[in-house]
């Protein structure tokens, strides 16, 4: 009896010691990170996301390059490196990674995003139906995907060649962006053209010219007789 009388007491104190370890490692939520101070090594226990409920958290996750395990010194490149990956993947308009707690050398992060809104309608105006469709289907913006300045910018480029082909040299397009009030986080894509007058390259300008000059000539000869 007197044997598990002190196992006991020996347990005892051993589980009070591991809770006065734990007790010493403080959980400190959303910590101050001092940029002005040399880095500190934490590992991640943890990764949170915020504001992309509707992707794979894993893939998310992944494009940031940070895993559960790794040791990073925070303040560090290697949070700097995961935000420009974010920026980079260029289907993010805001990213923000922090600390949203330590516990000792533990370091949970939250990485919170904000994603760029997807089309809800694509309007082009300016030109002919059969045009319209056709650069429909050449732009690239497509109705529920997401809509990044790199594909604005590529179909602008599309549309000034479609129409250098067609001789609109001095076509304009100016496409605009407005949020759809009936859907949250989505947008109507304007693009307006104004084709401009067409250009006739130099050799066709100057056959219509003979053509109108052998014309005019003919029908002289004509009342001549």
């Amino acid at each position: 009896m007197k044997y598990i009388s002190i196992r006991r007491i020996f347990l005892l104190f051993a589980l009070m010691a591991c809770f006065i370890g734990l007790s010493a490692q403080e959980k400190i939520v959303k910590p101050t990170i001092l940029y002005n101070n040399a880095p500190q090594k934490y590992r991640i226990a943890g990764i949170n996301l915020y504001g992309v409920d509707n992707l794979e958290p894993a893939v998310v996750i992944g494009i940031s390059g940070l895993a559960v395990g790794d040791v990073v010194p925070v303040p560090g490149e290697d949070i700097t490196n995961a935000i420009k990956r974010f920026w980079k993947h260029g289907l993010f308009e805001d990213v923000v990674i922090t600390a949203d707690s330590i516990i000792g050398n533990d370091i949970y992060i939250g990485i919170a995003l904000k994603q760029r809104p997807r089309v809800s309608e694509l309007n082009i105006r300016g030109v002919k139906k059969a045009e319209r469709e056709d650069l429909e289907s050449k732009i690239g913006i497509i109705k529920g995907n997401q809509i990044t300045p790199d594909i604005i910018d590529r179909a602008k480029r599309i549309i000034k060649n479609y129409f250098d082909a067609k001789g609109y040299k001095n076509a304009e397009i100016n496409v605009m962006q407005r949020p759809d009030i009936t859907n949250e986080n989505r947008m109507i894509v304007d693009i307006d053209i104004e084709k401009k007058d067409k250009i006739i390259s130099g050799l066709r300008k100057e056959m219509e010219e003979l053509s109108r000059i052998r014309f005019e000539k003919e029908m002289e000869d004509c009342e001549d007789d």
